[in-house]
């Protein structure tokens, strides 16, 4: 995993994976506030940090 500031990108065959929610980012995230989690709209936004995110494998596409 690259962390640069703000923006993460996953290694190769990776994508990231939100820990709170499971809400999957794809293969890299310029992070930001968030105002929903699980689809929940949040009373405040939060910012959101790399270590909220894990590197998982990336799904296979269904043909």
């Amino acid at each position: 995993m690259e962390i640069n500031e703000n923006h993460i990108k996953a290694s190769d065959g990776k994508v990231l994976r939100r820990i709170s929610d499971g809400w999957i980012a794809g293969e890299e995230i310029y992070l930001g506030y968030a105002y929903y989690l699980g689809g929940i709209k949040l009373v405040e936004p939060i910012l959101e940090l790399p270590e909220h995110y894990e590197e998982i494998d990336a799904p296979i596409p269904e043909e």
